[in-house]
């Protein structure tokens, strides 16, 4: 027992085990955790993310984009007016938490509840713009692009003899290859792969769409109306 008590010590709070509800002593237990979790996960320091957006040239005021250090609130209060609520705040730079929460997960957090609407809205605009947002910037794939266009106009690649499709073809290949070997992958997405995880869930099972074999049977059959009408075109 006293060398597993060692090993947790030399341990981050963060890969400890979160205290079991049946353990004797659960509460205090609890709430040393949760101060570990905090002081170690929790607490801002600056670093060159929070001047991410920070340009000297244009006279930028040199500030936290994490707002921190943040403003002490001595009591916790609403505004009758507008609805806001004003939590306490003993420590500027601790970001807001539960404790349960950050108990269970034993990760950073920057907890918020969502009152009014234009909270709400903000929520969606943020939400939205980060699941959407590109690994890769414009001036990054432009300069990616043109590196596969370069490569294919290299005098060693034979390309003079083929006709103008397979020319197309290889070129956009060649860009989708440049620009998927670039793409970063988040560390979910490589432990689903290497685990041979579905990479996604539905509530119901659909039948799949072969979009290629649907689009060369309508072709065909729109061949085939067209010839058709030629016919008793021409016998008219």
């Amino acid at each position: 027992d006293m060398n597993v008590l060692s090993n947790q010590l030399n341990l981050l709070p963060a890969c400890l085990p979160t205290p079991h509800p049946s353990s004797p002593n659960f509460i205090s237990r609890f709430r040393a955790d949760v101060v570990q979790l905090v002081e170690s996960s929790n607490t801002h320091k600056h670093s060159d993310t929070c001047y991410k957006y920070y340009n000297a040239n244009r006279g930028d005021k040199k500030s936290c984009r994490m707002r921190m250090p943040r403003k002490l609130v001595p009591i916790s209060t609403i505004d009758p007016y507008t609805g806001h609520i004003s939590m306490r705040r003993s420590d500027s730079w601790i970001n807001n938490f539960n404790e349960y929460i950050i108990s269970a997960c034993r990760s950073n957090m920057d907890i918020k509840f969502i009152w009014t609407g234009n909270d709400a809205k903000a929520l969606v605009y943020y939400i939205t713009d980060y699941v959407t947002k590109m690994s890769l910037s414009f001036h990054d794939t432009f300069s990616l692009v043109q590196k596969s266009i370069t490569s294919l106009q290299n005098p060693n690649n034979q390309l003079d003899k083929e006709n103008v499709i397979e020319k197309s073809r290889k070129l956009v290949l060649r860009c989708y290859n440049t620009l998927a070997s670039q793409q970063e992958l988040s560390g979910v997405q490589v432990a689903s792969y290497l685990m041979n995880w579905d990479d996604h869930y539905t509530t119901h099972k659909f039948q799949g769409l072969y979009l290629i074999q649907t689009e060369r049977f309508l072709q065909t059959e729109l061949n085939e109306m067209r010839a058709k009408q030629n016919l008793e075109i021409a016998s008219h």
